[in-house]
């Protein structure tokens, strides 16, 4: 079984990798957004082979299904489908090109040369347990963020609707 999860795992990174290169290279908004949704997908995958199947079905509901569908939304409501070719080679990335090369290859090094102190006993609550935390002993702090995301939301409606007088 381990043959098949490290070639699950090589076949997600790459879907996951290819999607974030489609992200930033397409001009067309729409493609982005749908390569985004794979590299969710992707992500989800990943989530899967590590055991932690409440995680990939929160990445699946929330990034997949809601955030995905906001950005194609905002995308069909603005009409800007496609970009500019000058803004996509914009002045500052050249500047910011070798940055992120040298940022990548420290990260390389660091995560080549650390000593990882995994053990056998590692944690891996259940989904029961999340599950009784979330909405037992966290269940005020959940019920505020839900608060603030609906008063987000009824923000949005107003501003949308002072913009159409």
């Amino acid at each position: 079984m381990p043959e098949f999860q490290q070639t699950a795992f090589i076949l997600l990174s790459i879907l996951i990798l290819a999607s974030a290169f489609c992200v930033v290279l397409f001009r067309n908004l729409i493609y982005s957004a749908l390569s985004m949704i794979g590299c969710f997908l992707g992500v989800a995958g990943i989530f899967i082979l590590l055991h932690a199947e409440l995680v990939a079905a929160a990445q699946v509901l929330i990034y997949v299904g809601a955030i995905s569908v906001l950005v194609i939304f905002a995308i069909m409501l603005t009409g800007h489908r496609a970009g500019d070719l000058r803004l996509f080679f914009h002045k500052q990335a050249w500047v910011a090109v070798p940055i992120c090369a040298v940022a990548g290859i420290a990260l390389m090094v660091v995560m080549a040369t650390a000593t990882y102190n995994a053990t056998k006993d590692a944690q891996n609550p259940s989904d029961d347990a999340i599950a009784s935390l979330l909405f037992n002993e966290y269940a005020f702090p959940f019920e505020l963020v839900s608060l603030a995301l609906l008063v987000a939301m009824i923000g949005a409606v107003i501003l949308a609707m002072k913009e159409k007088k």
